[in-house]
C-alpha cells in the first residue's frame, strides 16, 4: 500500500481538488447552430483558461468525438478559437480502456502475426483469443491485445519495445521493428555497435523486422565488486559498500519537495476565479499534477513486497531557512530517495545535505546542468538547453546532411554560445561518419546573409538560436517571404510557437523544426486511459505535468523495485521511453551525476506538429 505523510502541509489536499474542479462549472452551449456538409454542429467560441474536457462536459461529448472533427486541437486551444461540436457522440467507437494495472499488453506494428505474437510471448492461440474477443477478425497495425494478465510477484517478462507494462525488468532483448538499422538499434539501446554484432553475429548482413536481438551480456551489478565501483565514481569505497550493500527493502521512503502553496492557495476567492474565468495559479496546479501522476505510478507498482511511504514537503523555492530546517530532521534522513525541489534555488541545498547520507536525489524540472556537479547520486530529467541543440544537430547528421545546405544564423553576441554548441555536435558528427568538415556550415548575417548562402534545388536548412522575440519576428517574417516556391527549412528553440504576434502560417510554410524533452500523443491509448482516469477523479483536464510525474515516478520506482539502490549509479545503462518523456541518461564523468539526453524532434506540416522520432 501507499503511505502518506505531509510535512509542512497545513491544509487537506482535498481543499485543492474542491478548487480545481469548481473552476470548471457555470458553463454554457453555444447557440451558433451550423449544417456544415450535410452534418449538424454546435460552433463553440474557445473562452480562456476552457481546456477540452471542460467543453466536452458542457455539451455532454467525450473529448475524442471533439477531437475527430477538430484536428487542430490536438496541439491545444486558444481564446477566441471556433470549434465544431458534433450533435451525436462518437464515445462509442473509441478504443477499449487499456487497464496496465490487471494485464500486460502488445502493440500491434506493421506485418505482424497472431502466430509470430503467440511464439513471441509464449502464448496459446486459443488462451490469447480468450483475452481478446475479437481475434478472429484479424489484427492491424496500431491495436493492442492482452497478453495476459499480471500476478503479483509473477509478471510476464516482455522484451519487445511495443509492449505496455509498468513493471521494468532488466531489458536483454529488442525486437527490431519496420526500417530499423543496427546504427539506429545502437544509439536507442545505448550500446556500440561493435557489442550488438558481437552478440548478434547474423546481424552482421543487416538485421530485418521482427528479428529479436541480444542487447546486453550476462554479466550484472551484482558481478562488479565495490572496490571497482568505487573507483570507477570517486566516492569513498566506505561509503560505496555502504550503499550497494544495502538489500531491497519492502518498504521505501520517498520525498516528494513541491511548491505547494496551499496556504496561499486557501486565501483564493473561488467566486471570483470563475468569474474571471482564470485557472487556478501556475505553481501549486503544476505541483498537484505532478504529484498525482507520481501517484498514479507508485500505485501501480505496490505489491506485496513493495511498499512506499510517500512524504509531501510543501516548501517555498525561496526560503532556503525552511529548507534548511527540513533537511536537518530525522523524517529527511530517513529517506531512500528525494524528487525536488523543482528550481535550481533550494535544489542544490537539498542534494548537498542528501549527498551526506548518501540519498539520491532526482531534478524533474530543472535545465541548469551545474545541479550535477560534484555529486554522484544527482540525476536530472529535463535536459539542458544544450542538450536540445544537440539534438537538432544529431537530427541534421542523420537526416538531412547529405542533401541539405545548412546554414546558420549569428544573430547577436549572446547568441554564439548556441552556435557554437550546435557547430562543436555537428562537427563530432561528421566525423563519426567520416566525412569532412570543410564548409559544412555556412555562417551568415541576417535575411541577407541567407539569401546569399541559399542554393537552389537543395534543401536550405536554416537555422537560428537566439530569444529575442523582436528580432524572430522580423527575421521570420522576412524569410517567408523569400521562402516562396523555395526549399527552405527553418530551425529553432520550441519558445520561437510561442511567440504572441508570431503568424503560425509562416511556421508551417517554413516547415519549423524544435527540439523539445517530451512528448504526449492524445490519440495514444494509454495516454486516453490516463487522461480519463485523471478527469473521472478531478473533473478537469491533466496537464503535461501529470504525465511527467507518471514516468518519472514509474521508471526511478520500478527500477529501484527490481535492482535496488545499485540502480542509481547506473542510469545510462537503463533508457526507457515513457508516455510523455523518454529516459537517456550520459554522465560526462566520474565526479558528476547524470542528464537525461533524451530529445523529442517535431516539425510543422499541415498545421499540425509531427513527432519526428527521440534522440
Amino acid at each position: 500500500m501507499t503511505k502518506i505523510k505531509t510535512t509542512y502541509l497545513k491544509f487537506s489536499l482535498s481543499f485543492i481538488l474542491c478548487l480545481l474542479s469548481y473552476v470548471c462549472l457555470a458553463q454554457t452551449k453555444s447557440t451558433d447552430i451550423k449544417t456544415i456538409n450535410g452534418k449538424k454542429y454546435y460552433i463553440h467560441k474557445v473562452e480562456k483558461g476552457q481546456s477540452l474536457y471542460a467543453i466536452a462536459k458542457i455539451y455532454n461529448m467525450d473529448v475524442n468525438s471533439i477531437l475527430a472533427e477538430n484536428d487542430e486541437a490536438i496541439d491545444g486551444l486558444k481564446n477566441g478559437q471556433e470549434l465544431k461540436i458534433p450533435f451525436e457522440s462518437l464515445l462509442t467507437k473509441q478504443t477499449p480502456t487499456i487497464d496496465t494495472n490487471k494485464y500486460v499488453y502488445h502493440k500491434i506494428t506493421k506485418g505482424e502475426t497472431i502466430y509470430g505474437i503467440t511464439k513471441k510471448y509464449g502464448v496459446d492461440e486459443k488462451k490469447l483469443a480468450s483475452y481478446n474477443p475479437g481475434l478472429n477478425n484479424g489484427i492491424k497495425e496500431g491495436d493492442y491485445l492482452i497478453i495476459g494478465e499480471k500476478k503479483k510477484g509473477n509478471t510476464p517478462k516482455i522484451s519487445s519495445a511495443n509492449s505496455i507494462t509498468t513493471n521494468m525488468s532488466a531489458v536483454d532483448t529488442y525486437t527490431v521493428l519496420q526500417g530499423e538499422t543496427l546504427y539506429g538499434i545502437s544509439k536507442k539501446v545505448n550500446v556500440s555497435q561493435e557489442n550488438l554484432l558481437k552478440w548478434n553475429p547474423e546481424a552482421k548482413d543487416g538485421v530485418k523486422q521482427g528479428q529479436i536481438l541480444k542487447v546486453s551480456s550476462v554479466k550484472t551489478m551484482a558481478s562488479v565488486t565495490n572496490h571497482t565501483l568505487a573507483a570507477t565514481t570517486h566516492i569513498p569505497e566506505s561509503k560505496i559498500t555502504e550503499l550497494i550493500a544495502k538489500p531491497k527493502k519492502e518498504v521505501y521512503e520517498i520525498g516528494l519537495f513541491l511548491p505547494f502553496k496551499l496556504a496561499e492557495s486557501e486565501a483564493i476567492n473561488i467566486d471570483e476565479l470563475v468569474k474571471a474565468k482564470a485557472s487556478f495559479p501556475a505553481a501549486q496546479n503544476l505541483s498537484l499534477d505532478f504529484y498525482f501522476g507520481f501517484k498514479k505510478a507508485v500505485d501501480s507498482l505496490i505489491e506485496k513486497g513493495f511498499e512506499v511511504n510517500l512524504h509531501l514537503f510543501d516548501i517555498d523555492e525561496k526560503d532556503s531557512l525552511q529548507v534548511e530546517a527540513i533537511c536537518k530532521t530525522p523524517e529527511f534522513k530517513s529517506l531512500d530517495a528525494i524528487f525536488g525541489p523543482l528550481y535550481a534555488g533550494v535544489f542544490k541545498l537539498v542534494s548537498n545535505h542528501a549527498k551526506k547520507i548518501q540519498v539520491p536525489v532526482i531534478s524533474p524540472l530543472t535545465q541548469q546542468n551545474k545541479i550535477l556537479y560534484n555529486n554522484t547520486l544527482v540525476s536530472k530529467v529535463n535536459p539542458s538547453l544544450f542538450t536540445l541543440i544537440e539534438g537538432l544537430a544529431d537530427y541534421c547528421i542523420d537526416s538531412l546532411m547529405s542533401s541539405s545546405n545548412i546554414i546558420i544564423v549569428n544573430s547577436t553576441v549572446k547568441d554564439r554560445q548556441y552556435i557554437k554548441a550546435f557547430k562543436n555536435r555537428f562537427n563530432e558528427g561528421l566525423s563519426k561518419h567520416n566525412r569532412s568538415k570543410k564548409d559544412s556550415i555556412t555562417e551568415v548575417k541576417g535575411v541577407a546573409g541567407v539569401k546569399a548562402a541559399y542554393i537552389p534545388g537543395k534543401k536550405n536548412v536554416v537555422v537560428l538560436f537566439t530569444h529575442n522575440e523582436v528580432y524572430l519576428q522580423d527575421f521570420i517574417t522576412q524569410l517567408t517571404i523569400f521562402s516562396d516556391k523555395k526549399e527552405i527549412v527553418l530551425m529553432g528553440f520550441n519558445s520561437v510557437s510561442n511567440i504572441d504576434n508570431l503568424d503560425q502560417d509562416y511556421l508551417n510554410n517554413l516547415q519549423f523544426h524544435f527540439a523539445a524533452p517530451n512528448h504526449i500523443d492524445f490519440k495514444d491509448s494509454v495516454i486516453i486511459n490516463l487522461t480519463r482516469q485523471y478527469q473521472s477523479v478531478y473533473t478537469a483536464d491533466p496537464s503535461e505535468y501529470y504525465f511527467q510525474g507518471f514516468d518519472i515516478a514509474t521508471y526511478y520506482l520500478s527500477n529501484l523495485k527490481t535492482k535496488g539502490p545499485e540502480f542509481f549509479f547506473n542510469l545510462d545503462k537503463n533508457n526507457w521511453e515513457g508516455v510523455s518523456t523518454g529516459f537517456k541518461f550520459y554522465r560526462p564523468d566520474t565526479e558528476t551525476g547524470f542528464e537525461n539526453r533524451a530529445v523529442y524532434i517535431y516539425k510543422y506540416s499541415n498545421y499540425q506538429l509531427q513527432k519526428l522520432g527521440w534522440k
